[in-house]
């Protein structure tokens, strides 16, 4: 078990060599996952792993990465997507006459802002929409840009939208199709500490807030109800609860989704 010392220790050099503030994190998880990427890169102690990060570029990489979470797939938690097309969007396009904006915070290596848009395609008489997909893992942004992936990432695809919107590629993966890519634009950005420049009718962060502190959760929440229209929604992973949405201008609707306003 690492000290109270050496986690700062490691915080402040994490930050420094990769921007990422891990004083946000809750405690428990930096020592469960802290000393495996340590072991990783063959460090036995936090000063020879330090002595890596600053002369090894991969072991700083092998850091981003691994401490990012990137576990993802389509149409994750299937039934909520159900909700989103059956119950939200019709509510959200009630309201929204020009062009549907939405947020995917957290986005990882994208599998959930491209089912989004494939529900989106779905819709009869759907209206433009626009996806802003964000995460702060710039391998992962790069990984969503190309859209490439194994089948481990489709289990969920039902066979029609496989065939529809997929393109079998070499080695037994799929490409998404260029009809999803142009509707969604991917950057990196730091959840916690970037602007938000504008508003959406839907922001969707799922089995992110999970692993911060309750500071850092109070912040993220926020920053998302702030970037929300009046009568837009959040969407939370199925591990995450608001615990007090009327303090945030939310109300609870569904399993997992708050109305901001009316």
């Amino acid at each position: 078990m690492l000290s109270r010392e050496e986690i700062q220790y490691l915080r402040n050099k994490v930050l420094e060599k990769a921007g990422i503030d891990l004083s946000y994190y809750k405690e428990n998880q930096l020592q469960r996952r802290l000393p495996f990427i340590m072991s990783r890169a063959g460090a036995k102690s936090v000063e020879e792993y330090v002595k890596l990060l600053d002369e090894n570029p991969q072991v700083l990489e092998d850091f981003k990465n691994r401490f990012a979470i990137n576990v993802s797939e389509f149409f994750r938690n299937p039934e909520r997507y159900e909700d989103l097309k059956n119950k939200v969007l019709p509510e959200i396009m009630k309201g929204t006459s020009l062009i549907l904006k939405i947020w995917s915070a957290g986005c990882s290596v994208g599998s959930e802002p491209y089912s989004l848009a494939i529900v989106l395609e779905e819709i009869p008489h759907r209206i433009p929409y626009r996806i802003w997909a964000t995460d702060i893992d710039e391998d992962a942004i790069e990984k969503a840009k190309e859209g490439v992936y194994t089948e481990d990432f489709l289990h969920n695809v039902p066979a029609s939208y496989l065939a529809k919107y997929f393109q079998p590629v070499s080695g037994g993966k799929y490409a998404v199709a260029p009809q999803l890519k142009k509707r969604i634009v991917f950057e990196k950005h730091d959840l916690l500490r970037d602007e938000v420049k504008e508003t959406f009718s839907l922001v969707v962060c799922r089995n992110v807030i999970i692993y911060f502190e309750n500071e850092a959760k109070r912040i993220a929440f926020e920053k998302m109800s702030n970037a929300l229209q009046d009568g837009g929604y959040l969407w939370v992973g199925s591990t995450e609860r608001i615990t007090d949405p009327s303090s945030l201008g939310l109300h609870y609707v569904l399993p997992f989704f708050y109305r901001k306003g009316r």
